[in-house]
């Protein structure tokens, strides 16, 4: 159990995480459609409204952790009540846009990794609602974190295609990243590794091996 001004320290460190990621999807997306103009067709009302739902996670993100820190528990639960809404419309817009970028272009691989965000993220969602229920804090946090790190390699993608590079440095650049900032907060927090934090770990990892896989399997030339 963290000492009163290590929960404030904690929650301080997430809502940095939280911001952070926020500023670099906005620039992400930004550079994308500055650079390669093509692609604002595409920004269909569908599309503007799941674009708006993620931000919204992202702000709603580190805001919670800044009510915690601030210690306005009573508010922190009603959005963390609320936020199963926001939760479902990210879902639900996420998938159809996938599927359609699938059918549309053609390329399904998209809408595989998409969706494989999304298999790690609603997972760890409830989880950190389940924790949250059970009063561990920590696991909470880190279920949010790592969940919320799972959907940002749409994020990656927008940077590794303005780049001129090959979409699946994406993946690469996602895993590495994502066990590197949970590592990070955790021995930062509490100075050693949880076997929660190491099985969600593992999970996120395993979901993106059985992508690769998939994608190996259907999408490379034999």
């Amino acid at each position: 159990m963290l000492k009163p001004e290590d929960q404030i320290a904690a929650n301080i460190r997430l809502r940095r995480i939280g911001n952070m990621l926020l500023l670099f999807t906005v620039i992400a997306f930004g550079a994308k459609a500055l650079m390669q103009p093509e692609t604002q067709e595409r920004y269909t009302p569908l599309v503007i409204f799941h674009a708006a739902t993620m931000l919204t996670w992202l702000a709603l993100f580190a805001n919670q952790a800044s009510l915690a820190a601030w210690k306005k528990f009573g508010l922190h639960k009603q959005l963390g009540r609320a936020s199963i809404a926001l939760v479902g419309a990210m879902l639900v817009s996420g998938v159809i846009i996938s599927w359609n970028i699938g059918a549309e272009l053609g390329r399904f691989e998209v809408t595989v990794v998409n969706i494989a965000a999304f298999v790690t993220f609603i997972p760890l969602y409830f989880a950190a609602l389940h924790f949250a229920r059970q009063r561990r804090i920590h696991a909470h946090r880190q279920a949010m974190l790592i969940g919320t790190l799972a959907l940002m390699t749409p994020a990656y993608a927008r940077i590794v295609q303005v780049m001129g590079l090959p979409d699946p440095v994406a993946i690469g650049v996602q895993l590495p990243i994502t066990i590197l900032i949970a590592l990070s907060y955790e021995m930062i927090t509490i100075g050693r590794l949880t076997p929660e934090t190491k099985a969600m770990l593992v999970f996120s990892v395993a979901v993106i091996a059985v992508m690769v896989a998939v994608l190996a399997a259907f999408f490379l030339p034999l």
